[in-house]
């Protein structure tokens, strides 16, 4: 089949795989995200791995194919693509969904969550990866610290959705989560940096993909800048972070001008392109300009149109977009990239497992419950500092475990980088995907016990 038709099948049985797990998973108790990703699961490596079907590959490449690379298939890639808008769009409807105002009451307490989450997640990997490099793994001193680095990760994207769907996004937690999300984006993004910039053989970029790799270039041809190139990396993405704020914050008049403008055009869904633009355009100037995730610019994007009267008007065309199509996609696509049976394959013949391979199965496993706990306990630790209680500090810890997109994004610049190896990439891939999975269901459960006085609303229908 064309490229077209191997499209067009394969969207048909992912928005429809995706629709009928998440009801059935509603039906369960559970969130509807809950069952996106358990289907996508059992449809990808892990199991089926319907990519890697002879109808999903390029016939010239049938012969070629290894069972269980879910990549062979060049399809993939357009919904890889689909489902990066996929998450953009979600994170842009969880900042209509946000109270600015609300938002600025628990500042403190995001900024303390951040900062707990981050840390503790951090040196717990560092020592977990350390150890098992003493006992024979051979991870050298940057591989260590990136294991760690991909640890303080957290993607909001998956709590957004599990919020969004209890009608908890406008609590103290909830404003608490998304906040503390933002600001751990920052830290995960610098810290990643910090380990590239002075590693060994970073002096070269292979790829300008950001302005910053633009402007590195640039400065390197000054034998000043190349001599001391890490530590200047560093004050140049500071300075980065700071104009894409500035950017965003001191620009979006002109912006919300734009979306106006284009809402008062005589022509069909004028509204609804221009909030697109706006969202859009503010997630490639996140990752682009500020070097953050571009989930970062479009949650910035939807919280600044949130504040004005178009919000609702807005939010309403954005959810049928989102929920008919590409948030289907992106919970899909998690199970469609991940295949846990490269770690624990070995388990299959445990009697006679190497020594290395036991080694293996054990860091994996550890460091996937190093960093639900630690996430969870770093997180609750900054929140009860400022001020929550125990039970509501919890909530927000549980919130905060997800890796998601932002740990994959971070584990795959740490391979092409050559910073970690294949097999460490597996390990952070299977620690993303389990605590992918974790966080919907624990979620629901912790704020299920939430106060009468912050009660769900009722979910939106389009959730599921």
């Amino acid at each position: 089949m064309s490229h077209t038709l191997q499209l067009l099948l394969l969207l048909v049985i992912i928005i429809a795989c995706a629709k009928w797990a998440g009801s059935l998973s509603l039906r369960w108790g559970q969130p509807a995200v809950f069952g996106k990703i358990l289907i996508g699961l059992i449809l990808g490596p892990t199991l089926l791995n319907i990519l890697g079907w002879p109808i999903f590959l390029d016939p010239a490449t049938i012969d070629a194919v290894e069972t269980g690379a879910a990549h062979v298939s060049p399809v993939f890639a357009t919904i890889k693509d689909m489902a990066v808008i996929g998450v953009i769009l979600l994170m842009f409807l969880a900042g209509l969904e946000t109270d600015l105002n609300r938002m600025r009451t628990v500042g403190k307490a995001a900024l303390a969550a951040a900062t707990g989450g981050a840390l503790l997640p951090l040196f717990a990997g560092i020592a977990v990866a350390a150890t098992f490099a003493y006992l024979g793994l051979g991870y050298g001193f940057y591989e260590v610290l990136f294991i760690g680095t991909i640890l303080t990760a957290t993607s909001v994207s998956i709590s957004a959705q599990t919020l969004m769907e209890l009608g908890a996004i406008k609590s103290r937690e909830g404003m608490t989560i998304l906040g503390a999300a933002v600001i751990d984006d920052i830290l995960g993004i610098f810290l990643l940096s910090v380990v590239i910039a002075f590693r060994p053989g970073a002096g070269v970029e292979h790829a300008r993909e950001r302005l910053l790799d633009h402007i590195m270039v640039w400065l390197r041809t000054s034998p000043v800048v190349e001599a001391h190139a890490g530590p200047i990396r560093i004050l140049v993405l500071l300075l980065l972070m700071v104009l894409f704020v500035f950017i965003a914050w001191f620009g979006f008049k002109f912006a919300f001008r734009y979306i106006r403008y284009m809402g008062r055009q005589p022509i069909t869904g004028g509204l609804l392109a221009g909030a697109i633009v706006i969202g859009l355009l503010f997630a490639w100037m996140a990752e682009f300009i500020g070097n953050l995730a571009a989930i970062t610019g479009s949650y910035l994007a939807g919280v600044l149109i949130a504040q004005t009267h178009l919000r609702d008007q807005i939010e309403h065309r954005v959810q049928m977009l989102t929920y008919g199509l590409f948030v289907s996609i992106f919970f899909i696509s998690i199970g469609l990239e991940a295949d846990a049976r490269t770690i624990l394959a070995p388990l299959a013949h445990m009697l006679s497992m190497t020594r290395e391979e036991w080694l293996v199965v054990t860091f994996a496993l550890l460091i996937v419950v190093v960093a639900i706990v630690t996430k969870a306990w770093g997180c609750m630790f900054g929140a009860m500092c400022a001020g929550f209680t125990r039970k509501q500090a919890f909530r927000v810890g549980v919130g905060m475990i997800s890796r998601g997109e932002v740990g994959l994004i971070m584990a795959s610049v740490g391979l092409t980088a050559g910073v970690i190896d294949a097999q460490v990439f597996s390990i952070m891939i299977l620690m993303v995907l389990v605590t992918t999975l974790v966080t919907p269901i624990w979620l629901r459960y912790v704020m299920a016990g939430r106060d009468e006085e912050d009660a769900p609303e009722e979910p939106a229908e389009s959730a599921s």
